[in-house]
């Protein structure tokens, strides 16, 4: 009898300690879209990610799985921000917010960052500026690009105490990326204090952590930020040669507006300093880039 009770121990043991069940499977179809769209991201392809993106978002959505949407809707809308469609970014980033709304999900803050991204790239400064103000601290990365976008606005808006107070938000971060966004900072700080040589010297650092960084849209604005300083330390040449790169590198992304906006002061500020091959480059780029835009809306 004891025998008997020491060996059905085992069996007793067994029903008495359920195990905990297996975790779901993955959705494969929905992980590969996703992971292939971060790779072309990482890899300068936004169109491909965008369409990679776009397939995850319509897996999550048929899956009617919460994270995955909100997470596929973060890669599809900075996809279109990059690529550039800030009009498309924004109106993703909204609708997906509503989406999780409706399922009473958290809205992620990079997803509010991409919306506040998308609004000030189309000139909604206001705006922008509400959506970035709002984004707490759930993700310090996030916190930071924050901070360095409601930056960017207070320079536009010429508002010295704003840029302050986002300048020093930032702090003296250790990586790349928040090191250059912390120059580009202090760059328009001091130009607006007119402390010319200092905002040059800080611009060229800001471009510098750019190019090493692969940031190229950074990067064009750093070196039109320098070109501002140049031009009214009155060293128009240089200015004009600046502002001519900046405007080719732009024009590379297809960021027309910018492109278009720095090629022409490149132009202008040329012919002040009679130096017809910056002004012929400058013609010859807004050239190519107004074929560019037609081949875009045929």
């Amino acid at each position: 009898m004891k025998r008997a009770l020491w060996l059905a121990l085992p069996l007793l043991a067994a029903c008495g300690s359920t195990p905990p069940p297996a975790p779901p499977p993955p959705d494969e179809t929905l992980g590969r879209a996703a992971r292939a769209g971060r790779l072309a991201l990482e890899l300068d392809r936004p169109a491909e990610a965008a369409r990679l993106y776009a397939t995850a978002l319509n897996r999550a959505r048929e899956r009617d799985d919460t994270a995955a949407i909100g997470d596929a809707g973060i890669g599809l809308a900075a996809a279109q921000l990059v690529r550039p469609s800030p009009a498309a970014a924004l109106t993703t980033s909204r609708e997906v917010q509503a989406e999780l709304l409706r399922r009473n999900a958290a809205i992620p803050d990079a997803l509010r960052l991409v919306e506040a991204l998308a609004l000030y790239r189309g000139g909604d400064l206001a705006g922008a500026q509400q959506v970035a103000a709002g984004i707490g601290t759930e993700d310090p990365d996030v916190a930071l690009r924050a901070w360095f976008l409601r930056g960017l606005i207070a320079a536009a808006r010429t508002d010295q105490a704003a840029l302050a107070e986002a300048r020093a938000a930032l702090g003296t971060p250790e990586r790349r990326a928040f090191r250059a966004d912390a120059e580009e900072l202090a760059a328009a700080a001091a130009l607006a204090q007119g402390d010319l040589p200092e905002a040059r010297r800080l611009a060229t650092a800001a471009a510098t952590l750019r190019r090493e960084g692969l940031d190229y849209r950074g990067l064009a604005r750093a070196l039109a930020l320098e070109a501002e300083a140049a031009r009214r330390q009155g060293e128009i040449h240089t200015a004009a040669d600046l502002l001519l790169r900046a405007g080719r590198s732009a024009a590379s992304r297809n960021e027309f507006p910018e492109a278009r906006r720095w090629l022409q002061q490149a132009e202008t500020l040329a012919r002040e300093a009679r130096a017809p091959e910056i002004a012929n480059a400058a013609r010859r780029a807004l050239r190519d880039m107004a074929e560019r835009e037609r081949d875009a809306r045929a």
